[in-house]
């Protein structure tokens, strides 16, 4: 998703796919002042920040952040973080159905 960005995704230690057949779930996090670049895909995700504070932009409107608050991106829905003096967040997501039937894309873009 860009510099300034890592993310983690959890597995399940049995298989080493995702953590449940129909759910993937990922920890991100974004240093200082990170901003990446705008991103959709198929299927929707939730997600909640950890720790710190920023901001989404979600189909062109922006939400402020900060500790506790909970987002969603619906399919296909053009998305972007940036984080104010760092940001960690949770996402959790139904990748792995689409996936499973040959109907996931991606598509990563400007800012």
């Amino acid at each position: 998703m860009g510099a300034g960005h890592a993310a983690v995704r959890f597995s399940n230690p049995t298989t080493g796919g995702d953590v449940m057949p129909t759910i993937r779930a990922e920890f991100h996090r974004l240093r200082a002042g990170a901003v990446t670049e705008l991103r959709r895909e198929v299927g929707s995700s939730v997600w909640q920040v950890f720790a710190g504070s920023g901001s989404v932009l979600v189909s062109d409107t922006e939400h402020g952040l900060e500790r506790g608050d909970l987002f969603v991106v619906p399919s296909w829905a053009e998305y972007g973080l940036t984080a104010g003096e760092g940001m960690d967040l949770f996402r959790f997501s139904d990748a792995p159905i689409f996936e499973a039937l040959g109907q996931y894309r991606a598509q990563a873009g400007r800012r």
